[in-house]
């Protein structure tokens, strides 16, 4: 019976696995640098540790380069080629998810407007994912319920607006209110719902703002 480690199947499975293992270990480390290092800001880090960094983004190729002398000293036992796919699996469903990633983020559950969960507050203030006002908006601004509302109205189906200031660069509206964290890839910034009132004190426009 063939050895458990002289298995060709169980090779290319372990290569496959290692090759994953150290890109993922390699690229967690960079994506928690800052954590990490000793200091405050990229800009006060010295050069030799800005060059650390690139040697560990760079290390998994390196190993790349390692397993390839390796076949050429161990024979076929060595699988380079499952060690790149390994290497390479990380990278590419990145790189897939910074193309597809947005289609599938925005895919948010829909519900129907609810004004007892739209001003609840403790879903609003612990950014509940997928947060239920995101859920609800799209149908909130299609079903026509805002049309014609005095701010009085307005307050008391959608609950107080947000009292802080505008979000960063957002033209001015009469009152405001925040959304959750913004659907997509990551979700960095916010969304906000903007309200203004025509002349006649009712509401005029409303629509959606990114900060």
């Amino acid at each position: 019976m063939r050895p458990l480690a002289d298995s060709p199947g169980k090779q290319r499975i372990l290569f496959f696995l290692v090759g994953v293992g150290f890109a993922f270990v390699c690229g967690f480390i960079q994506y928690k640098w800052m954590d990490i290092v000793p200091y405050a800001a990229f800009d006060q880090q010295p050069g030799w540790v800005k060059g650390l960094q690139e040697v560990v983004g760079w290390l998994p190729w390196i190993a790349f380069l390692g397993v390839l002398i390796l076949r050429f000293v161990k024979g076929q036992r060595v699988r380079v080629v499952f060690y790149f796919l390994g290497t390479a699996a990380p990278l590419v469903l990145l790189i897939g998810w910074l193309f597809l990633g947005n289609s599938v983020a925005n895919r948010v559950p829909h519900q129907k407007f609810g004004a007892e969960a739209w001003r609840n507050q403790e879903h609003v203030e612990h950014d509940h994912m997928p947060s239920p006002r995101l859920c609800m908006v799209d149908h909130l601004m299609s079903s026509g319920q805002l049309d014609g509302l005095s701010s009085h109205q307005v307050i008391e189906l959608l609950g107080p607006p947000h009292d802080k200031n505008f979000p960063f660069g957002a033209t001015s509206c009469d009152i405001h209110y925040y959304l959750g964290p913004e659907r997509g890839f990551l979700g960095i910034d916010s969304e906000w719902l903007f309200i203004t009132f025509g002349d006649d004190s009712t509401v005029d426009r409303y629509w959606l703002y990114r900060d």
